[in-house]
């Protein structure tokens, strides 16, 4: 498996693993376990506001994993990788690893700034991909 290919699965399992914190916040709060193992019809009152954030850090991360998903995909199947996507792969897979932790700590304009720069890496996927089939 390439190096790009393993950037992928490492987000992919980082947006299962942000399923926890949002589990952890619901059941701290009253009735929150009994909630968690319900048929969730309400909405859970009394969660925390990093509880939330940790909902929209997971939500994010898996809204977008389709993009990063198709971009890497196509740069491996294309033969577009190389050192510079390789690069652009270890700052796209920090980034997103900072990108939940400063979200649900509550720093929003060092969020916005780490989303950025996890989009600018895409970015950069995809100027490979586009160097490398109009070079063939």
């Amino acid at each position: 498996m390439t190096p790009d290919l393993w950037i992928l699965l490492s987000l992919a399992l980082l947006t299962e693993l942000l399923t926890m914190p949002p589990l952890i916040a619901r059941g701290a709060a009253p009735g929150g376990v009994r909630w968690i193992f319900y048929n969730r019809d309400t909405e859970l009152s009394g969660v925390a506001a990093w509880g939330g954030r940790a909902v929209r850090a997971h939500d994010n991360l898996a809204d977008n994993l389709a993009m990063y998903a198709v971009v890497i995909g196509i740069a491996v199947a294309t033969g577009a990788t190389n050192h510079s996507t390789f690069i652009a792969g270890v700052v796209l897979l920090v980034a997103r690893i900072l990108h939940p932790i400063v979200y649900i700590a509550g720093i929003p304009y060092l969020r916005t700034a780490v989303f950025a720069v996890a989009q600018l890496a895409m970015l950069a996927y995809v100027w490979q991909i586009v160097a490398h089939v109009t070079a063939h």
